[in-house]
């Protein structure tokens, strides 16, 4: 077992996140540590003993909170100079430079190995290393670090998924940055690249995201109803921003784009069949549910029920790989290009995003995009019945309770005209829609869509937290 502990000098941490500067990055990562490691090392000498960190499982991280986050600006001078006004002589311009600040609760935070040993003197070299660190972060927060023998205070753990075996049992509450094989290298690489070429280089956003959480008892959880898509692929849209009422024609476009790439022809794509073939679902994710959520489209997903080998062959073949982009002409909206998010890069996207912002699982679901009805409504129809005639011809159970809305329950939920709902320009026979709330017996495992416009999309619902 390994234990570093790092004790601030003063009472802030001034260090900004790598994916958003104006937050500060607390706890410090692991990989902020190890960077600061590779700065004091020797090169060659130290070499073997950074490899073994690197390749260590993530440690425990035990800190405390911060009580506020802080970003703190100044004006500073520059070395670009102009005319002023004032004078002949050119002079040094000020221009305006902040950083995030984060006051914590507790000055010490520790990093716990569980299952790293080092020999003795690999021991002594990294004690003699962990000393000569002079700050983390930015210069003005000096710390102290220190290979210790002491166990961390149980209160404040975060331990990364992959140490705890029941899932279940983990409590997500951060990703966080981790070195990984060859981190060293790259490190050196764009240090080489930025400070001694002048050249590209961010030493700062080398490292992995490896989601951190609480460690909780494991609590018998009520049963959950397996959802009709088990398999859910993001992709983002890049270089535009639409409006979330544009959704049924940008998943119809896509799914066209879908049918060209692919190598055959299936009725799980095409949707041509008697009835018993489960359709993949094009899903558009709009930005919802949030202070400042306005409805644009974040990008697409596509739902994949349980397919035989070679036919999920077939649709992953259509897809773009990893990091591909992706073109797909949208008619009036022109040409549409989605990049596929890989499952690290999903750690560090927008929550709309991130597959398990729409898996749940959950009791309760709403609407994000409104629910088209199977059929047209007669005036003394009961409209409740019909949501769940849709609900259970969507594959789902029976909803226990429901409510139902002709405007959008969920904040930046886009709001749809009836010629919204439609696929094409060239439709005219416009089926009613409504928005719902779904409260299901058990917990079901999304992604949750409903209604008869549900392959393109329409019907979408998100998860809701009970109570």
């Amino acid at each position: 077992m390994l234990t570093l502990r790092c004790t601030l000098l003063g009472a802030t941490f001034e260090g900004g996140s790598p994916d958003n500067p104006r937050i500060a990055e607390w706890p410090p990562s692991w990989m902020r540590l190890f960077s600061a490691l590779v700065s004091i090392a020797d090169e060659g000498w130290d070499d073997e003993l950074l490899r073994t960190l690197e390749r260590s499982d993530p440690p425990e991280i035990h800190a405390t909170e911060a009580l506020r986050p802080v970003w703190r600006s100044a004006y500073v001078p520059t070395n670009r100079t102009e005319p002023t006004t004032h004078s002949t002589l050119v002079a040094r311009t000020n221009s305006e430079r902040g950083w995030a600040r984060a006051i914590p609760r507790s000055r010490d935070v520790w990093y716990r190995f569980p299952q790293l040993e080092l020999a003795s003197e690999d021991r002594d070299r990294l004690s003699e290393l962990c000393h000569r660190i002079p700050y983390l972060g930015r210069s003005t927060s000096p710390v102290l670090v220190e290979l210790v023998e002491d166990d961390p205070p149980t209160a404040d753990r975060l331990v990364p998924a992959t140490a705890v075996a029941d899932e279940r049992a983990f409590a997500y509450a951060a990703t966080v940055r981790c070195p990984f094989p060859g981190s060293l290298d790259a490190l050196r690489a764009a240090h080489h690249a930025k400070y001694l070429e002048g050249g590209a280089g961010d030493p700062w956003e080398i490292g992995v995201g490896v989601d951190y959480g609480a460690e909780r008892p494991v609590e018998i959880p009520e049963e959950v109803i397996a959802g009709p898509y088990p398999t859910m692929v993001v992709l983002s849209l890049e270089g535009r921003r639409l409006d979330g009422r544009h959704a049924a024609r940008v998943t119809y476009a896509f799914r066209h784009a879908l049918l060209a790439r692919a190598e055959r022809q299936i009725p799980t794509l095409h949707g041509h069949h008697d009835g018993d073939v489960l359709q993949c679902a094009v899903l558009a994710l709009p930005f919802v549910d949030a202070e400042r959520a306005d409805g644009h489209l974040l990008g697409v997903a596509l739902a994949i029920p349980d397919l035989a080998a070679d036919d999920l062959a077939v649709v992953d073949g259509a897809l773009p790989r990893s990091e591909e982009e992706m073109e797909v002409t949208a008619g009036p909206l022109g040409v549409l290009r989605f990049l596929r998010i890989t499952a690290l890069d999903a750690s560090r996207s927008a929550w709309g995003l991130q597959p398990r912002r729409w898996i749940g699982p959950a009791r309760s679901w709403m609407t994000v995009l409104p629910m088209v009805f199977d059929r047209f409504l007669k005036r003394d129809r009961d409209i409740e019945a019909e949501v769940r005639r849709a609900v259970v011809n969507s594959r789902l159970p029976e909803p226990e309770a429901m409510w139902v809305s002709r405007r959008p329950l969920l904040r930046g939920a886009p709001d749809l005209a009836p010629t919204d709902t439609l696929r094409r320009q060239t439709d005219t026979a416009v089926k009613p829609y409504r928005h719902v709330a779904l409260r299901f017996p058990q917990p079901v495992s999304g992604p949750v869509v409903v209604g008869s416009m549900r392959h393109y999309g329409l019907g979408l619902c998100a998860p809701i937290t009970e109570g």
